[in-house]
């Protein structure tokens, strides 16, 4: 399970993080990966857990300063959003260190609330779909693979993508050798490809983008199943202070609540 997360994330799953064992099947082990500050707050987490978690330093994957630039070149305001296209990056690049053939990433404001499985009884794993649909994913979506867009009736956005290692791979791959784009990077070739008023805004999905490819490209490589989460869950629930009865309770409707910080 991989977690791109921020420190002042860190308490809504060092709280919880027992749910996390208890409820997702098939993980064995967490990973973080985060600035320094997260480094701390990892070895602190590790040594109250009988559970393998590690640390992975962000700059190591990414070179997260040039990110910065990238976006602040194209669009000043934007770079307040920086954070939010990086975390969607190293969650497509951990497919570049990983041995395992699936991982599975998880956002750092989500808790589960029920058991649940990754993987069908015949090893595939699901596409786990909801309902929304934002145009600007699409537009940026389209314009890095022209053959794409607006295809199917349900969304890839969850809180959790199973994510196929060589799937992503040979995604990232394409960007990367589509000399049409322009950028010296993968990473660059997507900035460069957000409209700039959507920039400062919700450009790019991580998850739409490579939903939409791998059920385009490899159709069978997944099951869809629908899914229902509980967003805004601090309008309900303290993240700090959550019970087992409470997890109860959300899971006689939901698969897994959210702590949004806007919300």
């Amino acid at each position: 399970m991989v977690i791109p997360i921020i420190s002042k994330d860190f308490y809504k799953i060092s709280y919880n993080f027992k749910f996390y064992i208890n409820f997702i099947d098939d993980i064995k082990n967490a990973v973080f990966i985060g600035n320094e500050e997260i480094e701390n707050l990892t070895k602190e987490m590790n040594s109250s857990l009988n559970f393998p978690i590690k640390y992975i330093n962000e700059k190591i994957l990414l070179d997260v300063n040039k990110i910065k630039k990238l976006i602040k070149k194209r669009n000043e305001t934007a770079v307040k959003r920086s954070g939010w296209y990086i975390q969607q990056f190293l969650k497509m690049i951990y497919s570049n260190i990983t041995q395992d053939k699936f991982y599975l990433v998880w956002d750092s404001d989500t808790i589960p609330a029920k058991k649940v499985k990754m993987f069908k009884n015949n090893g595939k794993p699901f596409f786990d779909v909801k309902t929304e649909y934002f145009e600007p994913y699409f537009i940026t979506m389209k314009n890095i693979f022209p053959e794409l867009g607006k295809k199917y009736d349900y969304s890839f956005i969850s809180e959790h993508m199973i994510i196929n290692t060589k799937l992503m791979k040979n995604m990232i791959n394409r960007i990367s050798d589509n000399n049409n784009l322009i950028g010296n990077t993968w990473y660059e070739k997507i900035i460069n490809n957000i409209e700039i008023n959507y920039l400062s805004q919700s450009g790019f999905s991580e998850f739409e983008t490579y939903g939409t490819f791998v059920k385009q490209h490899y159709r069978l490589a997944y099951s869809i199943r629908p899914w229902k989460s509980l967003r805004f869950g601090n309008l309900y629930f303290n993240p700090k202070s959550l019970t087992d009865y409470d997890i109860k309770r959300i899971s006689r409707y939901y698969y897994c609540i959210s702590f949004e910080n806007w919300g």
